[in-house]
């Protein structure tokens, strides 16, 4: 069997991934780690190192599935480790999260500031908000119960702190240098991050190929699971640790 890591994003444990993880594992041995502060390592206080343990290295070669930041992280370890990723798949993510200069395909600096102050003060109004964010402008029923679900399942330091990363990465000076064969997954009525933001990547990244979805918001993965594994399965595979 080969080898597929999956890397949740900012705010959502590994369980966002249940549904699409149940039509994986007859393909895959399906790893989703929790990071500090998430599902069942919740109770963490502190993230206890300086390196999260999805970036710490992998021991084995793996196709490797991140979504939004866990996309970003995804991408990092493909810098730092090609030879030990088999391929990536990207699901909603960007190479920097934050508009600045000669990037405006990412969150507005001034909406960016206002949520991270919210989270500062009122993490659990905050987490409520992203939960309609993350849905579809009319999610089904299914996205939006179980993002309610998980938006307890996290503790405030992790929410601080990955805020932070996602202000201050900015991938685009190095993501040209990602070799390994990349498949990116976006819905077109993403609110969190610009479908533009994909677009992008599939220009700069030598390797890769774009599929839209045209409903289902930054965690469209959840509404489409079927399709999202067939996509994942039929196109990936070949890309996966023998």
């Amino acid at each position: 069997m080969k080898n597929l890591l999956m890397l949740h994003g900012w705010g959502f444990s590994s369980a966002v991934f249940n549904s699409l993880k149940n039509k994986l594992d007859s393909d895959f041995i399906v790893t989703i780690p929790d990071r500090p502060g998430y599902g069942k390592r919740a109770a963490q206080t502190t993230s206890e190192s300086s390196d999260q343990e999805d970036l710490a290295g992998l021991s084995s070669p793996a196709l490797v599935l991140g979504w939004s930041l866990g996309g970003i992280r995804a991408m990092q370890i493909a810098l730092r480790q090609p030879e030990m990723v088999t391929g990536l798949i990207l699901l909603a993510t960007t190479p920097c999260f934050v508009n600045r200069q000669g990037w405006l395909r990412g969150m507005d600096n001034s909406v960016f500031a206002t949520f991270q102050k919210q989270v500062k003060q009122e993490p659990a109004s905050a987490l409520q908000q992203f939960v309609r964010l993350n849905a579809a402008a009319k999610p089904d029923r299914e996205t939006r119960d179980k993002l309610a679900g998980l938006s307890t399942d996290v503790a405030e330091f992790a929410l601080n702190e990955e805020l932070s990363e996602l202000e201050g990465t900015d991938l685009r000076d190095t993501a040209d240098r990602i070799t390994v064969p990349v498949l990116l997954m976006h819905a077109t009525d993403d609110r969190v991050v610009p479908v533009a933001a994909s677009h992008w990547l599939h220009a700069h990244l030598a390797n890769s190929r774009l599929m839209q979805f045209p409903l289902g918001g930054h965690a469209f993965f959840i509404q489409h699971a079927s399709e999202v594994a067939v996509q994942i399965v039929g196109q990936m595979t070949e890309f996966s640790n023998e």
